[in-house]
């Protein structure tokens, strides 16, 4: 069996809607399976790349591929085998949508009208909820949620959905620890257990360390790529992050720490 391409840009460039260059000479290949982490400081053009991949965006020169597929002239097919969890999801929080109905619209957004729910349906839900460990609050209203539990909610409905590949978008972000191994637990052993890629952005490799295979880091093109030790190199952490960052290492792993927290630009 030959190799199979997960995701793969060349020569791509992309602009800011108000012009200013966001990604420039972006060049990478990675092979399927994976679970791919997408990481660098606040405004490198991670979410940038994550929404030309989908399609919401143009490159201003070049391509992406995902699974082969253009991200403009097939952007529709993409959308079809993506579960895509945003770092900022647009439910209303007015409107009393329970926990159980928000995973299930995964299901149902992927089904061609009418959209009726199934007993399969039904299952696939509370299997995706206990992953993260939100089961018992299933009939609770979403918006009286915390904050971590509202991620691991929306974590759950991609879980419950369809797809060949999961992309999340700063999924732990502003979550408590314990949302936070839930999801990164949840999300390794789903990668390991199903024939599904993964490629989550962050903005803190080390949560997901010993869970990834290939690390791409960025700074408004592609700094490096590899696994998370090889991308754990002091002058390549501190040519990103700035002569702050520090590398430790732990159980034979190398991890950085860094200043950088927070949510990436979106304009």
């Amino acid at each position: 069996m030959g190799r199979q391409l997960m995701m793969e840009a060349n020569d791509l460039a992309v602009r800011y809607p108000n012009g200013d260059i966001a990604l420039h000479d972006v060049n990478f290949s990675i092979d399927s399976p994976s679970f791919t982490a997408i990481i660098g400081p606040n405004g490198s053009g991670k979410s940038t790349l994550v929404k030309t991949v989908l399609g919401l965006l143009k490159p201003a020169k070049g391509f992406v591929k995902l699974h082969g597929y253009d991200s403009v002239r097939e952007k529709n097919r993409i959308r079809k085998i993506v579960r895509y969890v945003p770092q900022r999801d647009h439910i209303e929080l007015n409107v009393p949508m329970k926990v159980k109905d928000i995973v299930l619209m995964g299901r149902l957004l992927k089904k061609p009208p009418p959209r009726f729910s199934t007993s399969k349906d039904r299952n696939a839900v509370i299997a995706a909820l206990k992953q993260v460990d939100m089961d018992d609050l299933w009939e609770r209203p979403f918006p009286e949620l915390s904050g971590g539990q509202r991620q691991r909610v929306l974590v759950a409905r991609a879980l419950a959905s369809d797809g060949s590949v999961l992309m999340l978008d700063e999924p732990l972000a502003g979550t408590d620890s314990h949302s936070q191994d839930l999801i990164v637990e949840a999300l390794g052993t789903y990668h390991r257990e199903n024939d599904v890629d993964i490629v989550m952005v962050t903005h803190d490799l080390n949560p997901i360390h010993s869970y990834v295979k290939d690390v791409l880091l960025m700074k408004n093109t592609v700094v490096g790529i590899g696994t998370p030790c090889d991308i754990m190199d002091l002058d390549m952490m501190k040519h990103v992050y700035g002569p702050t960052a520090r590398i430790v290492e732990h159980s034979g792993h190398r991890y950085c720490i860094t200043k950088d927290s927070g949510f990436d630009r979106h304009d």
